[in-house]
């Protein structure tokens, strides 16, 4: 089963319209009960007398981009963001490692990913940003080596893909 998304497309709204708890339940695709918790929760209703209650959509627009930028944490350069410990935080200096995938953004940079390790709990972090914010980077971390993607273990490999017999032989 699919997941549900975490996060409803304000946009889907429009703002000059009333909508009705069970209409913005439609747009979003969620159970009206979900947009009952979001008036316990802030969502301010046009008529509390009058029943069904209305929602007017710029109130539903403000209240989803308010509500979804309290989630959104803003990393500074040479942070990571750390999915054990929930917040932004810096790698170990020694565990820097920039890979070059060669892909384009734009016109003229190009993508890298920055891979880390965790200062507080250890784990693996990850990056994807371009070679400008990664001279940027390096002017924070002194000690950055850049890794090239490689083959490993490809010698005396033979490329004859021959099912019957392998190297031709003469007969």
């Amino acid at each position: 089963m699919a997941r549900k998304k975490r996060k409803h497309n304000p946009n889907l709204i429009k703002g000059r319209r009333s909508y009705t708890f069970a209409e913005i339940a439609q747009v979003f695709g969620v159970h009206v009960r979900t947009v009952q918790i979001w008036r316990k929760h802030g969502l301010k209703i046009i008529d509390e007398t009058s029943k069904p209650y209305l929602v007017s959509g710029e109130d539903v627009r403000d209240f989803l981009r308010v509500k979804y930028s309290k989630r959104k944490q803003e990393l500074q350069p040479g942070e990571f963001f750390c999915v054990s410990c929930r917040s932004p935080r810096r790698s170990l200096p020694q565990n820097v490692r920039i890979i070059s995938t060669g892909r384009k953004l734009g016109s003229c940079y190009k993508q890298v990913i920055i891979k880390g390790v965790c200062s507080v709990c250890g784990r693996n972090l990850t990056v994807f940003s371009s070679d400008r914010k990664w001279l940027k980077l390096s002017k924070i971390i002194t000690k950055l080596t850049e890794c090239k993607i490689q083959l490993i273990g490809t010698e005396g490999h033979c490329f004859n893909t021959d099912i019957d017999g392998g190297l031709d032989e003469e007969t």
